[in-house]
C-alpha cells in the first residue's frame, strides 16, 4: 500500500533562527520515510525578523516549500486556519517554527486511519503554577460544556484534510483545533493520543499566557460553547 499523503504546515512569529531548520528535518524526515508526495506550507505570521527571507530563500531550492506571509502579525488561530485551507494532501499537521516539536514522533503513525486523528501529548511542560491553573481550568470547561476529553488539545494535532473541509469551521483564534476536535468527537471519530517531548526554545521568546490572551480566551470559549450546542443539535 503506498504512503499517504502529506500537508505540513510549519508556523510561527520571528522564528527566523529556527524556521530553517525545522522546513529541513521536515524536508529529511519525508525522504527517509518514503513520504514521496508531500508539501510543506511555510506560514510567516507577519514576522519583523528574516523569517519570511529564510523561507523564500528554502523554496528557491525546494519546490515542495509554499511560502505564505500575513503582512500583520495575526495570531496563532487566523495564521493556523491559513494553513490548513491551503493544505492540497491527504492529511494534514501544523507544527511550530521553534523547533519545540520534532517531526520525527510522526514516524510510527505517517499512515493513520479514517475516522480517526493524531493528538500528541506534552509529557512533561516546564510551566510555571500560573500556567498550569489555565491549562488545568482549560481541561475541565473542555469536558464540561464541550464533552470533548483531548488531554492536551492546544498541542500538534494531525486530521484527514477531507475532515477538515467537510466540517464548517466557525472560529478563527487560537481556539480552532479546540473546535475541530469537539466536532470529531461529537461525530465519534477515534484520537490517538501520542506521547510527545517538548522540547525547550533555543532562541526567540514564547508569547504565552498574559492576563490580555487569557481574557480573549475566555470570550472564544464561551463563542466555543455556543458553537459546539449549535454543531450537536445538527448532528442528532
Amino acid at each position: 500500500m503506498a504512503n499517504q499523503s502529506w500537508s505540513i504546515i510549519v508556523f510561527g512569529y520571528n522564528e527566523g533562527a529556527t524556521v530553517g531548520n525545522v522546513i529541513n528535518s521536515v524536508i529529511e524526515f519525508c525522504l527517509s520515510n518514503g513520504i514521496g508526495d508531500y508539501e510543506i506550507i511555510a506560514v510567516d505570521d507577519g514576522s519583523t525578523d528574516n523569517s519570511y527571507d529564510v523561507i523564500k530563500s528554502l523554496s528557491e531550492t525546494h519546490s515542495v516549500i509554499k511560502p505564505v506571509r500575513n503582512q500583520t502579525n495575526l495570531g496563532i488561530g487566523p495564521t493556523m486556519l491559513k494553513g490548513y485551507k491551503a493544505s492540497q494532501k491527504e492529511n494534514v499537521i501544523a507544527i511550530p517554527a521553534d523547533g519545540q516539536f520534532k517531526i520525527n514522533e510522526l514516524g510510527e503513525f505517517k499512515d493513520f486511519d479514517d475516522r480517526s486523528f493524531l493528538s500528541f501529548q506534552r509529557e512533561q511542560k516546564d510551566y510555571t503554577l500560573y500556567r498550569r491553573l489555565v491549562s488545568y481550568a482549560n481541561r475541565m470547561f473542555n469536558l464540561a460544556f464541550l464533552s470533548m476529553n483531548v488531554k492536551d488539545v492546544n498541542w500538534v494535532k494531525a486530521y484527514k484534510n477531507k475532515d477538515l473541509q467537510n466540517i464548517e469551521l466557525m472560529l478563527n483564534s487560537s481556539l480552532i483545533n479546540s473546535e475541530i476536535c469537539s466536532k470529531l468527537q461529537i461525530m465519534n471519530y477515534k484520537i490517538h493520543e501520542i506521547p510527545s517531548v517538548y522540547h525547550n526554545r533555543v532562541s526567540g521568546r514564547a508569547r504565552g499566557a498574559s492576563l490580555k490572551t487569557i481574557s480573549q480566551a475566555v470570550v472564544e470559549l464561551l463563542k466555543l460553547a455556543f458553537i459546539i450546542r449549535k454543531f450537536r443539535k445538527k448532528i442528532k
